[in-house]
């Protein structure tokens, strides 16, 4: 596997891959799993060459807590990497490496990016958006691979990339869990035992959500998942949506796209996940 350091060398080395070969990319932040492996391995099985970015953006974050306890192991993270023949890793040492030759342009991607996680995190799409634009600057891919988990974020790139007309396929893959249904997270890992127990009651909610649906008021629905996670977790929201628009619905819109979503904090780990309902 080729390390580069600068936005600059891996340009060079790309260059002659570029309209010649699909290229696959799969940016992270670090601290891998195998969700993030899964997303390394459907990129080698629909790509000539798969690159892996690993930069932890300080602009998605709302919470500077969050920013600074954000697991890091790159030795492991390498390693991880290497065992699933991952070709290229781009790990810049720095912010201003990603953020040099930036060309901010705001883009209006609609209501999407301020319900659910806009709307609990202020500006982090913002953040998102800024920086999965400039690696596509820089690695120029041919399709992108993201993790399910983040749906919205899932949405919203699309969304950018729809905007800008930029010529990038954007694959979604699904949710990876642990074997005891917990969707597998970096944030995992800052969960002690107990913990990790009690982030099982997202999930919990979740099957709850998708196994009385359509068989009680919705809104009843999901004030009684809220009231699931407030048993072992300090939830911020349960709501039923629209699966591509992300705008909630009722007993008389019900379409034949639906997905619950959750956020909720096991001490001071925040969690989400997600699951179809329709």
């Amino acid at each position: 596997m080729k390390i580069f350091k600068t936005q600059r060398a891996l340009k060079l080395y790309l260059k002659p891959y570029l309209g010649k070969a699909v290229v696959g990319f799969v940016p992270t932040m670090g601290a891998l799993h195998d969700g993030h492996l899964s997303l390394i391995r459907k990129s080698k099985e629909n790509s000539e060459v798969t690159v892996c970015s690993i930069f932890i953006n300080p602009t998605q974050f709302n919470n500077s807590s969050d920013f600074k306890n954000y697991p890091v192991d790159h030795s492991n993270d390498i390693s991880l990497l290497e065992s699933v023949g991952c070709d290229i890793l781009f790990l810049p040492d720095d912010t201003h490496e990603v953020y040099q030759n930036e060309k901010r342009k705001v883009v209006d991607i609609g209501n999407l990016a301020n319900v659910l996680e806009g709307e609990h995190r202020p500006g982090h799409f913002e953040g998102v958006l800024r920086v999965v634009k400039l690696l596509f600057e820089i690695i120029e891919p041919t399709k992108a691979f993201f993790g399910l988990k983040d749906y919205q974020q899932y949405l919203v790139i699309k969304k950018m990339v729809a905007v800008l007309n930029m010529d990038i396929e954007i694959v979604g893959c699904e949710i990876v869990r642990e074997e005891n249904g917990l969707a597998m997270s970096s944030r995992n890992k800052r969960l002690s035992e107990l913990e990790l127990e009690n982030a099982l009651v997202l999930k919990e909610a979740l099957n709850h959500s998708k196994a009385h649906f359509g068989k009680m008021n919705l809104k009843e629905l999901e004030q009684e998942c809220f009231k699931i996670l407030k048993s072992r977790s300090n939830p911020e929201y349960f709501n039923i949506c629209n699966a591509s628009t992300l705008e909630s619905i009722d007993d008389e819109s019900i379409s034949k796209e639906i997905r619950a979503f959750v956020a909720s904090s096991i001490g001071e780990v925040r969690l989400i996940d997600n699951m179809e309902i329709l």
